[in-house]
């Protein structure tokens, strides 16, 4: 039985699971979608659900002998360039149609599967989620509509925006950022405004039923800015704990990295839940077993 790892070689991340797992003994296996079509083919009968993965250097592998699926990054299918637009719209489209089937229909265990990197894709709904549980989530607005956004950015006078889906860090909102040049760009793509939360980063990771946390010291607005942030580990409270895991459930993930802030009224504000988190540089820095708690979500019991 294979472990498959969807990525690519060249994600620091992908390799690294890939030689942990066959250190571990496992048939542990690199998946690059951005082989379909061109080197990598894909068989799959819709009504018995059985298929195959033809890999780049010619081994088979039937759907029903994958084990599990680490989903590390997905690139979509690359098909080549064809000389009439018309017909690379469709190549294109079929190629990724039946790649994502299969990532739909794969019988096996996901770390993590699709409706968890969909609730990614559209992070208000994921927000929306998370808020129905009764977690503290910071005033948000997701829009387009000039009016509204200057009604929410006069009603809070310390605001970050940063984009709906993300590609970008948050940045503070400024005065002249809402000046009429910028407001414009509201007709190409809407934005999220979001209260800024004072206080401590704090990132928790949920591996099944384990939850491991450390917190982030820097001086910058979004930690990733910083190129050596302090990280040491942190202690979260019980009940931090328990919603860890119940916005982990709610959101289809069993393995995820959740960021907070912790105001100094001592409030763990929720901001976002990532399904494929990098863990490799807080590990090394606060010893926290995060390899090995993702590995054992793959390996058989």
């Amino acid at each position: 039985m294979a472990i498959f790892i969807l990525g690519g070689d060249d994600d620091e991340h992908a390799v690294h699971m890939l030689g942990h797992l066959r250190h571990r003994g496992a048939d542990a296996v690199l998946l690059d979608s951005r082989w379909f079509p061109a080197s990598l083919s894909l068989s799959f009968d819709p009504r018995s659900g059985q298929g195959a993965f033809g890999l780049p250097g010619g081994r088979d592998i039937p759907l029903d002998a994958v084990e599990a699926v680490y989903w590390r990054v997905y690139h979509g299918a690359w098909t080549p360039e064809l000389p009439h637009p018309g017909q690379g719209f469709i190549a294109q489209n079929d190629a990724r149609g039946l790649f994502e089937s299969v990532l739909l229909r794969l019988p096996t265990r996901w770390v993590n599967g699709w409706n968890a990197f969909q609730l990614h894709q559209t992070k208000p709904a994921q927000l929306a989620i998370v808020a129905e549980l009764d977690m503290a989530v910071p005033a948000t607005l997701v829009t387009n509509d000039r009016t509204r956004l200057a009604a929410f950015a006069q009603a809070h006078p310390s605001l970050i925006f940063k984009p709906v889906q993300g590609g970008a860090h948050a940045r503070r909102l400024t005065p002249a950022h809402l000046d009429l040049a910028n407001l414009d760009s509201l007709a190409v793509a809407p934005v999220t405004l979001q209260e800024e939360v004072p206080g401590t980063n704090v990132r928790a990771f949920v591996a099944g039923e384990r939850v491991m946390a450390c917190e982030i010291a820097t001086d910058r607005l979004d930690y990733r800015d910083d190129p050596a942030p302090q990280i040491v580990p942190h202690e979260l409270p019980e009940a931090t704990k328990a919603s860890c895991l119940a916005a982990a459930a709610a959101l289809d993930l069993v393995w995820t990295g959740i960021d907070f802030r912790l105001t100094p009224e001592g409030r763990y504000v929720f901001l976002e839940a990532n399904p494929s988190p990098m863990f490799l540089g807080f590990e090394e820095r606060t010893g926290l077993p995060l390899t090995e708690s993702l590995a054992e979500l793959l390996l058989p019991a």
